[in-house]
């Protein structure tokens, strides 16, 4: 018994110095793979970091003009279809939107609808888009960029409301008191503003 198993022994031992190349290569890869995958990980993580400091530069009012415009400028370079080029280009959209330079702040808008990082930030977007649309008096275009929301319940009330709005401004009173109704029973509070819109409209 003891010398069958000296045999199986040594036909083990035999067997792992033919293929020892093999044995080898196999452990490798098993040891490469999550080294790899942790690495990349790390990398990620070391990117997002930068990232979000860069981004509390740009978002910080106590720093300078030209410090704000370089992080701005770093996070749009080296930080493509993060979340935080997405985020910055909304305070970009901003800024052009109070100086009024509508197709800028639009331009914004569309890009990160176009980045698709969520459906939130598309639906963000969307609104966003035709708030500046009804600045420019493109009130039909307004009401489609509306269609492209896709979380309409989530933002029930803001459509609403915008829509409300929009047809105010088309004269068309009956379809805003329709739309600012809907928009007060969505709401959650006790708005005020939109209280005032909904009696403006009231027959």
């Amino acid at each position: 018994m003891a010398d069958d198993n000296l045999d199986f022994t040594d036909k083990i031992a035999q067997w792992g110095a033919q293929n020892i190349k093999y044995i080898s290569i196999g452990v490798l890869i098993g040891v490469l793979i999550p080294l790899a995958w942790n690495y990349n990980q790390y990398l990620e993580l070391e990117e997002n970091l930068t990232a979000s400091e860069l981004y509390y530069k740009a978002i910080n009012i106590e720093n300078s003009e030209e410090d704000i415009a370089e992080a701005t400028e770093k996070i749009l370079l080296n930080h493509p279809g993060s979340i935080y080029e997405v985020l910055t280009k909304f305070i970009l959209s901003k800024q052009e939107f109070e100086n009024k330079n509508y197709t800028l702040a639009r331009k914004y808008l569309e890009q990160i609808i176009d980045t698709d990082a969520s459906d939130t930030y598309n639906s963000l977007a969307s609104i966003k888009i035709s708030l500046i649309r009804m600045q420019e008096k493109e009130y039909e275009l307004a009401l489609n960029s509306l269609e492209n929301v896709e979380m309409k319940e989530a933002f029930k009330q803001i459509l609403s409301e915008t829509k409300g709005d929009i047809y105010k401004y088309m004269g068309d009173m009956e379809k805003s008191f329709k739309y600012y109704n809907e928009a007060i029973d969505a709401s959650a509070i006790n708005n005020e503003n939109l209280l005032m819109k909904y009696n403006s409209v009231k027959n």
